[in-house]
């Protein structure tokens, strides 16, 4: 009986520890920031820019009757509030449950999940709900009963608001909203950067049916799209002039040529197995795949210039390039002159290969991981960022001379032949699936599976 007592104080002390009971006293600025949490969507009106520290960090199991309240296993040195007070961002930590089957004991195995809101604590406006960030899973423990749950995603977390809130790599601008919800498949910025096209890839429909593809070009001075089309197919190759009068896409291996004004597709070009398109200053636009490239003058419906080239892309120096694949090696070169740029390890399938802009780097990626080659450094330095249960690489973009990349995971990165560790930041997008860098190299736009867009600036 003695040790029966026992163990139930033993219980409730643990239980206090973990969380603080309800109607504990707390200061002022913790109790305002509580009821913040209990009703982050109070203020209805998404938050313009991105967080500032420092924050005050309150947390919250789901369906617990215990206020909002500081969870010690939670420290973030430097960016935590020396005081709530003076806090200018609450970020609230809700903690749940995911079932993840059952032991042979019956008992449920639990992942544990942890869903961040961050919330400006000026007019009390969202910045935006961060990722469902989760822990391991359950120990596989059979005869254990009741010990299904796995470890607590604590580090992780202290990581990706790490990447929030101390980053150096880029600056956010601007957050894009299309009307449709559909995976982001391709973007491209036009040539004076003041434009942006977005392609999304629609989910089919329960009937089995394909709904038609959404295509926007998006003004970046104001935010706000100009244009909206619809294609009968998904692209991931696009392209938009410097003028935002024309749209080209890769249509099953051939291009189609798109008036924005009146949104209908008004030149097919005589292609196939087309992959890689950009419009260059001029309005020229840049074809290439299968080994061959050309450079079109679209209104007159020619090609002024080719060569061989399974990928295509204008130089920082405004030159065209291309690069060629063979199993054994991949070489960059400049279209008109035929000028070596570098020559790298082989890239063919499955593998995606793409080189940086000056032609000096190229960077492969596949399902099992990435690497970056340079011309002095033929075996390659492999490609990887933060993990914050994903981690692996969805896509990649050149810039000047490196590249930028992301992950699943709503991480992105940059790197090149000076630094090729990847210096990475933290988006509020979820699996980041296309990626743009605009001519000047100054931005980058990143699109996810849901269809948000991001413009950063880079520092």
């Amino acid at each position: 009986m003695k040790m029966m007592c026992l163990c139930l104080c033993l219980l409730t002390v643990s239980l206090a520890a973990g969380q603080a009971k309800k109607g504990a006293p707390t200061s002022g600025a913790v109790s305002t920031a509580a009821k913040i949490c209990d009703d982050p969507y109070a203020v209805r009106e998404d938050a313009d820019g991105w967080p500032e520290g420092p924050v005050n960090i309150l947390f919250h199991r789901e369906k617990s009757k215990a206020p909002w309240a500081h969870n010690p296993a939670i420290r973030v040195a430097g960016l935590e509030a020396v005081a709530p007070a003076k806090a200018r961002t609450v970020v609230c930590v809700e903690e749940s449950k995911v079932e993840m089957g059952h032991y042979d004991s019956g008992e449920p195995g639990y992942v544990p999940s942890w869903s961040p809101i961050l919330v400006r604590l000026s007019d009390r406006k969202v910045y935006f709900m961060g990722h469902s960030l989760d822990g391991e899973m359950p120990p596989q423990v059979k005869y254990n009963k009741g010990a299904g749950v796995g470890k607590l995603p604590t580090e992780i977390f202290v990581r990706w608001l790490r990447l929030v809130f101390e980053q150096k790599v880029a600056r956010f601008k601007t957050r894009l909203k299309s009307k449709e919800y559909d995976e982001s498949s391709a973007l491209a910025f036009s040539a004076d950067g003041t434009r942006l096209v977005l392609a999304q890839a629609p989910r089919s429909s329960s009937s089995g049916a394909t709904p038609p593809s959404p295509i926007t070009v998006f003004d970046l001075t104001t935010g706000q799209p100009v244009a909206a089309m619809h294609a009968d197919y998904s692209t991931d190759a696009i392209a938009i002039s410097k003028s935002g009068s024309m749209v080209a896409t890769e249509r099953y291996g051939h291009v189609e040529v798109w008036d924005v004004a009146t949104a209908q597709v008004t030149r097919k070009l005589e292609t196939s197995k087309v992959s890689s398109l950009v419009f260059g200053p001029d309005d020229m636009l840049g074809v290439a795949g299968d080994e061959k490239a050309a450079v079109w003058d679209v209104s007159g419906n020619r090609v002024v210039r080719s060569g061989n080239g399974s990928l295509i892309d204008l130089s920082p120096e405004g030159t065209w390039i291309v690069m060629s694949k063979s199993p054994k090696q991949c070489t960059v070169r400049e279209l008109e002159s035929g000028r070596e740029l570098g020559s790298f390890p082989g890239c063919g399938e499955p593998n995606k290969c793409v080189p940086s802009r000056d032609g000096k780097m190229v960077a492969r990626w596949y399902s099992l991981g990435a690497a970056v080659y340079s011309s002095g450094n033929s075996g390659g330095s492999s490609l990887s960022l933060p993990n914050l249960g994903v981690g692996m690489v969805s896509t990649l973009a050149p810039t000047r001379d490196g590249f930028v990349l992301a992950n699943s995971d709503g991480i992105a990165g940059l790197v090149s032949a000076t630094a090729p560790e990847a210096r990475a930041f933290a988006t509020d997008l979820s699996s980041i699936r296309a990626i743009a860098v605009s001519r000047d190299g100054k931005l980058i736009a990143l699109g996810d599976s849901s269809g948000h867009v991001e413009v950063w600036e880079l520092r």
